[in-house]
């Protein structure tokens, strides 16, 4: 109710931000997350209520979760970087990296790909931001900005990295998806589900020998367990439900699967 969409941002803390980019104003917000408030002054293009002026002052709280804003050259070719969108909206954010991945330590999971050689993505899906870093796949170097928390985690180990990407795009698009069914039989069936960035839990791994091996995929996306609903459940609830169905003759698992772009 403080902010409209539309507002103009015109001074941070009394300080003039209307020559920077949106990227400076963001990186500039982060700076200050850990002060008791920021005063954010603002220009409305609408007319004004009794209680509203066309020039607003937003008192905004400290941001309980400290973000950094980090830029990241990628060097030319295959990034190898798989990216979601969250169904709720927002930039597009890292949910996987493969083994051979250049940018292995640089970019972590969690990651929110806020701008490409400056160039702002925090509203494209993750289909336009794959699509755009590909295209500049053979320039030697391109920037990544991306927003970071503090205690966010680290880039997977190469046990853990996604052995199922293997295009010449840069990037995997988890935005472009379709529904598989599986039918898993009685017993253990080796598959380890994670939940790592938002959005859906996700297959992280196949155990050599799982019943599983040719028809579940790493990257998966769990949808429902027996027509039960499990977008929301977290990794370890669906791991539960699959475990106290293990003495059922079949299960039926659904799940979203991205398409290379």
């Amino acid at each position: 109710g403080k902010v409209h969409l539309g507002d103009k941002i015109m001074a941070i803390d009394d300080d003039d931000v209307q020559q920077l980019s949106s990227i400076e104003v963001s990186q500039l917000i982060a700076r200050k997350s850990r002060n008791p408030q920021r005063k954010i002054t603002i220009l409305r293009e609408e007319a004004p209520s009794s209680d509203e002026a066309n020039d607003a002052v937003v008192a905004a709280p400290a941001n309980s979760s400290s973000e950094d804003f980090i830029h990241v050259v990628a060097p030319e070719g295959k990034l190898g970087v798989v990216v979601a969108t969250s169904p709720g909206g927002g930039p597009a954010y890292v949910v996987d990296l493969r083994e051979d991945s250049p940018l292995l330590g640089k970019v972590h999971l969690g990651d929110k790909i806020i701008a490409i050689d400056d160039d702002d993505v925090q509203q494209l899906s993750s289909t336009e931001v794959s699509k755009l870093i590909a295209r500049k796949s053979r320039n030697p170097q391109r920037k990544l900005t991306i927003l970071r928390e503090e205690d966010q985690e680290e880039a997977p180990s190469s046990d853990e990295a996604n052995d199922a990407l293997g295009s010449e795009s840069a990037f995997v698009d988890t935005n472009s998806e379709h529904t598989v069914t599986i039918i898993a039989p009685k017993g253990k069936l080796g598959v380890v589900v994670q939940n790592r960035g938002g959005g859906s839990p996700y297959v992280s791994d196949i155990r050599e020998g799982s019943v599983l091996k040719g028809q579940i995929q790493l990257n998966d996306r769990i949808l429902s367990v027996d027509d039960q609903d499990v977008r929301e459940l977290k990794a370890f609830h669906i791991s539960k439900i699959l475990a106290s169905k293990n003495q059922n003759s079949a299960r039926k698992i659904v799940v979203s699967r991205g398409t290379i772009v």
